[in-house]
């Protein structure tokens, strides 16, 4: 009899265990942790709206001054049914900032002021440096931490629950100006130098693992020329790869072997673009992160290019095809089925999106134009029959848009008012989109 009775317990005990499991697992879930919402930043996303939204208009710390306030993409969470965005921006003034908002607060309050709606739905806004100026760099969210640089080569790492932030890491070589990642407990960024060459006088960039259990494990390496602009790293297998200007695309072993013993060793780990089989002359900065799909590489160039690497079995890349596009493109593909979508521009005045075909001949239809785009764009849809897209414009009158794409023929569905520069893209999470601009505007459409 006891024996049962203590078997009984100990089902129970298990049965509860479960449940508790189950239930920590469905109350916290980081759909939009990093640059493209995943891992392979293949920004597929599910229940953004495809009508006439809602649309909250946040006024961040110094709204309507300069030309730079929130260049990079929010990430967001879901906890216990309320979604949180976590939002970079330059406060001016007031320095690099990072902040968390409630988007259902923000919604709720969507007919007040900016200030107002600010104030309802902040849950903390924490000054990160006191330099003001750009920051490019899309923070990650990694457990119940956000990891966030600032422009002055600083990396913190800042407690979801109440702002609370600690250096992680501090670089002096250039401008953290890619996306953060994380995989396998490794930080990567990457950093630009202007007018830096591996063989000059100015060292370039370089980009950068850091080893999230030991923070003093920091290994790089150079670039070859200039250094890292916009472009995010992506793993497969053991190895991580990212692009580089000058029209580069690098590979380096996860782990141990990432750094070089001399900086010109990296030589023999990247792929050059504009002399590669298959490659183009005229290929441009690859400003681009890389998307992973089907064991397949995909990214953008300044050159007017888009194109798709595959991977051999040593872990070398090399080019598959590439397809000229309408302008030039720091636009991270986005690939649903077999169509690819990506951002275009000429300036601050022309420009668009265009879907590629991933197979066949590569055909290349525009989908939307007149404005133009350098951020990723957001996918509805599978690809077949129509798919809603999202995007928003890198113009003086920009604004969030959605258009749905049928296979033939674009079709504007809503847009955000004109307003300023949005350059960063947007981030989607339950079914809210967030993005801001240059005026320190944080939109919040529903």
């Amino acid at each position: 009899m006891q024996t049962k009775l203590n078997l009984r317990k100990v089902l129970a005990l298990g049965a509860t265990l479960a449940m508790l499991a189950t239930s920590a697992l469905a109350s916290s879930t980081s759909s939009w942790p990093v640059y493209g919402g995943n891992a392979n930043h293949n920004s597929v996303v599910s229940g953004a709206p495809t009508s006439s939204p809602t649309v909250a208009e946040i006024n961040l710390l110094n709204a309507n001054s300069g030309w730079d306030g929130v260049d990079t993409v929010p990430v967001m969470e879901t906890v216990d049914g309320v979604t949180y965005a976590y939002v970079l921006y330059d406060g001016h003034a007031a320095g690099s900032h990072l902040a968390k908002f409630n988007c259902g607060t923000a919604i709720s309050n969507a007919g007040s002021g900016g200030d107002a709606i600010y104030a309802a739905a902040k849950e903390w806004d924490v000054q990160l440096g006191s330099a003001s100026g750009f920051q490019l760099s899309t923070p990650v969210l990694y457990e119940d931490t956000v990891y966030v640089a600032t422009n002055g080569g600083e990396v913190y790492a800042v407690d979801t629950s109440n702002g609370a932030k600690s250096l992680v890491v501090s670089v002096s070589t250039g401008q953290i100006n890619t996306p953060l990642t994380i995989y396998d407990d490794y930080l990567y960024f990457g950093t630009w130098v202007g007018n830096g060459t591996i063989e000059g006088a100015t060292a370039p960039g370089r980009y950068y693992q850091v080893a999230l259990n030991d923070t003093d494990n920091v290994q790089s390496v150079s670039s070859i020329a200039k250094g890292f602009y916009w472009a995010g790293a992506v793993v497969s297998g053991s190895y991580i790869y990212f692009g580089g200007d000058g029209g580069y695309l690098y590979y380096r072993p996860v782990g141990s072997g990432f750094g070089t013993t001399s900086d010109t060793d990296i030589q023999s780990t990247s792929l050059n673009l504009a002399t590669a089989t298959g490659g183009a002359s005229d290929v441009g900065n690859v400003r681009s992160t890389v998307m992973l799909d089907g064991g397949k590489l995909y990214f953008t160039s300044q050159g007017k290019y888009l194109w798709c690497c595959t991977i051999g079995s040593s872990g070398a890349p090399a080019i598959s095809w590439k397809a000229s596009l309408g302008g030039t493109s720091t636009s991270t593909p986005t690939k649903v089925g077999d169509r690819i979508y990506v951002g275009y521009y000429s300036g601050f005045s022309a420009g668009g999106v265009q879907c590629v075909g991933a197979s066949g001949s590569h055909t290349v239809a525009t989908v939307a134009s007149g404005f133009p785009v350098q951020s990723s764009i957001l996918v509805q849809g599978a690809g077949t029959g129509t798919d809603y897209l999202y995007f928003n414009t890198n113009s003086g009158s920009g604004a969030g848009y959605c258009y749905s794409y049928n296979g033939s023929a674009g079709t504007p569905v809503w847009s955000t008012r004109g307003d300023t520069y949005a350059l960063g893209g947007m981030a989607c999470d339950n079914g809210y989109l967030v993005f801001g601009n240059d005026k320190n505007h944080l939109y919040v459409v529903k």
